[in-house]
């Protein structure tokens, strides 16, 4: 494969460095949280993979032996936090459960570090207990990579889970409140990070997981102090799910605008967002967009999988175009409602959930989804940095800041001042370690 990225994930390669000595990093623009004005020639040390003090080029003291790294002219920010992908599931151009392998999901974290994402949520496709081991190996410092996190194996009405073929088996089809708590229970059993639940029809093509089953598996995952978050499509659902006590949405509504009575229920009960523009932005094309030539891009994506997306526009019929664009506004117009309002907006690139929607990538894209949805470059980087973090309960990320972890990108060009410019990425440093950026041929 041309785009071969970080070879296999190996702790000496993309992953910690327990003991290594403290660095200075000097001279550039800090981005510490995308809430606060950046630090101009800035200092920070790292030391033992954490951030040890932070402040300005001069004034911030270092121990004797420490290595400095010259920043001057560029700028750092918190490594990326994606609360929503289906990892694994794509190898080359075979989409299928077949390629749920432990080599797979390792090469698609490799892919995540290399487009400096800290951490991932993968949302409710992962059976078996191939990828526990995985989370456990990463835990033990045996294998780096994104950080991942994991929700097992969601909950729908039977084959009313995922929308493709290949991931509907990895949810449970539930049909009683007896069900709904039972499979909860299992999941909670192997320490999921949520719960993850599908409340959609698919245009009427499937029976929708009714709400007598959704609140019982809400209610029996809050029980055991685990959260939930719910794939949703209907404004009226979405209300409900609210009052039912749903932690999260993995979507955007999509059917309608949002109406007032909707953002006072996110408001009041602290729900969060995310957006995942990435996938239905997507549909929108009748030809080739530009970023399919994105040099991030095609660093992290396999050449046939990009040839293969790139003859799929000319397919797409009229009919679908205008489908897709009348859903796109809508979502846009609700994430700018959203966010003006003042509602948790969180981060998901939804990457994985269909054939050649590929992982890494996808997050800078998001960004710049956002952003001309109305998003300043600030709350979209707060959004895929703190917000996200926060929600993960991943207490020492999101920021850069004493005691965090030294997860963070270094970028040749400012951010706030173009969202874009977070691909421009000379460096990443994940828990503290360079990672290794070699494409390989």
């Amino acid at each position: 494969m041309r785009n071969q990225v970080c070879g296999l994930l190996l702790a000496a390669v993309c992953g910690a460095s327990p003991g290594a000595s403290a660095t200075l990093f000097e001279g550039a623009r800090l981005i510490t949280d995308a809430r606060r004005p950046p630090i101009e020639n800035s200092a920070f040390l790292m030391d033992g993979g954490r951030i040890v003090k932070v402040g300005k080029k001069g004034e911030l003291k270092a121990p004797p032996g420490t290595m400095r790294v010259d920043l001057t002219a560029k700028t750092v920010i918190p490594a990326l936090v994606d609360s929503h992908i289906h990892i694994g599931y794509q190898k080359g151009l075979s989409y299928s459960a077949e390629s749920y392998t432990r080599e797979n999901l390792i090469d698609q974290l490799n892919r995540y570090a290399y487009c400096g994402v800290a951490a991932v949520l993968s949302l409710g496709t992962d059976p078996g207990d191939m990828p526990l081991e995985i989370r456990a190996d990463q835990r033990a410092g045996r294998l780096g990579g994104a950080w991942f996190l994991l929700a097992g194996r969601g909950l729908a009405a039977p084959n009313a889970g995922p929308n493709n073929p290949a991931l509907k088996p990895s949810a449970y089809g539930v049909t009683t409140e007896e069900e709904a708590r039972r499979d909860v229970r299992e999941q909670i059993a192997h320490q999921v990070a949520f719960i993850k639940i599908w409340v959609d029809d698919r245009n009427g093509t499937v029976q929708k997981l009714s709400p007598v089953l959704y609140r019982a598996a809400i209610d029996e995952a809050h029980k055991h102090g685990t959260r939930a978050i719910a794939h949703v499509y209907y404004l009226d659902d979405a209300k409900d799910l609210v009052r039912a006590g749903i932690d999260g949405f993995a979507h955007l509504v999509r059917d309608k605008e949002v109406d007032d009575e909707f953002i006072a229920l996110l408001k009041q009960h602290g729900v969060y967002v995310m957006p995942n523009l990435g996938l239905a932005e997507n549909a929108t094309h009748a030809e080739p967009p530009a970023w399919l030539d994105d040099p991030l891009y095609r660093a992290v994506t396999p050449a046939a999988v990009v040839d293969r997306l790139r003859a799929s526009y000319a397919k797409r019929s009229p009919e679908a175009l205008a489908r897709a664009r009348k859903t796109y506004a809508i979502m846009q117009h609700n994430l700018a409602k959203l966010n003006a309002a003042g509602v948790r907006i969180g981060f998901g690139a939804d990457s994985g959930a269909a054939p050649d929607y590929f992982h890494g990538y996808n997050d800078h894209r998001e960004l710049q989804l956002m952003v001309a949805a109305g998003m300043t470059p600030a709350q979209a980087l707060t959004a895929a940095t703190v917000t996200s973090a926060a929600f993960l309960r991943l207490t020492d990320r999101g920021a850069i800041a004493p005691g965090k972890s030294a997860d963070f990108i270094i970028l040749d060009a400012n951010p706030l001042d173009n969202i874009a410019n977070t691909e421009k990425i000379s460096k990443v440093y994940l828990r503290g370690q360079e990672i290794n950026r070699i494409v390989f041929p």
